[in-house]
């Protein structure tokens, strides 16, 4: 799959403190949808799955008349326990489908509320936690493995996280920290608005690109927009100011859309990919042949380690495993 770069522009940035933000406008879009937070109100939801929880998959339903896009890194609130979507998925109209998630409250297991239905957070997970959980999805595909995070390691992030800001969850619930550190959030946030036609930014967080999001529907990423940015500027929070660079912008959206990409499989309707490039990891999704969502982030060093969950060894690349 491949994708026509010139059909992508960056608009001048907007600008708080650490962090810059530069829109990205693209192709007319071709298929019509929403996302969680706007199909919620029309009765789609999130919930447990029926036969009994699982830590790492919900349910999404969406009884609505237009397919509905989650996306990656959103975070959903309540139930047994928060968590993160670990994978985009485009859910088709009149539709429900079993996803891939991580836990971001390791701290709580609440089998009481299980009946109860996930609402949509005022945040994603940050970029940094993001990148993490896509590079080792991305590894573990890479190796014949399924393309999961490691819920160990996002419980982990987590807690460093909360302890880094000096917060204290009962529930080491990543979404204390937000709520913590909302004030000072706002500072930065309040400064970045979707621009008309808007389909995407790559954020740049002390002077280094941190993240692209892209999606193809300019009233989508309008509402996207918000819970990306308090994920942008938690990164930002201990970053120090720099200028972020325009050349350097492009070349990192560039080099996003033009690396090489990998079938990944896909939950719902269109075709899931990953992208794996030598600074990069990412994902997306296409949908005949629109590119729909992509989120790609600069990834440094080495792959994290994968291991094979029946025998605890680490897994090498496919050059470096031994024949037998």
């Amino acid at each position: 799959m491949t994708t026509i770069t010139q059909d992508f522009t960056l608009g001048e940035p907007q600008v708080a403190g650490p962090l810059a933000v530069f829109p990205v406008f693209g192709p007319q879009p071709r298929l019509t949808y929403q996302d969680f937070a706007q199909a919620v109100t029309l009765g789609a939801l999130v919930k447990e799955l029926d036969g009994g929880a699982s830590v790492n998959d919900l349910l999404i339903g969406n009884p609505t008349d237009l397919p509905l896009l989650v996306y990656e890194g959103e975070e959903v609130l309540g139930a047994q326990q928060n968590r993160t979507f670990d994978v985009s998925v485009l859910l088709d109209k009149q539709s429900t489908a079993r996803v891939p998630v991580s836990c971001v409250e390791a701290g709580r297991w609440d089998g009481s509320r299980h009946d109860e239905c996930l609402e949509p957070s005022r945040q994603t997970a940050d970029p940094s936690l993001r990148a993490r959980k896509r590079a080792r999805a991305n590894q573990r595909a890479l190796v014949g493995l399924e393309a999961r995070p490691d819920q160990e390691e996002v419980w982990a992030e987590v807690s460093s996280r909360l302890d880094d800001h000096g917060v204290d969850s009962a529930s080491a619930a990543m979404s204390d920290l937000y709520d913590s550190r909302r004030s000072q959030l706002a500072g930065l946030t309040d400064r970045f608005s979707a621009q008309p036609e808007q389909v995407g930014a790559v954020a740049f967080v002390g002077g280094r690109p941190a993240a692209l999001d892209m999606v193809s529907r300019p009233d989508v990423f309008a509402s996207l927009l918000p819970r990306l940015a308090q994920g942008y500027a938690l990164d930002g929070l201990r970053a120090s100011t720099a200028q972020a660079d325009r050349f350097e912008a492009e070349r990192f959206l560039h080099t996003a859309l033009s690396t090489g990409r990998r079938p990944l499989p896909a939950v719902g309707i269109g075709n899931g990919f990953r992208v794996d490039g030598p600074a990069l990891s990412g994902s997306g999704v296409q949908h005949d042949g629109e590119l729909v969502q992509l989120c790609v982030f600069p990834t440094e060093g080495e792959s994290p380690e994968v291991r094979d969950e029946s025998t605890g060894r680490a897994i090498g690349r496919p050059s470096r495993r031994r024949r037998h």
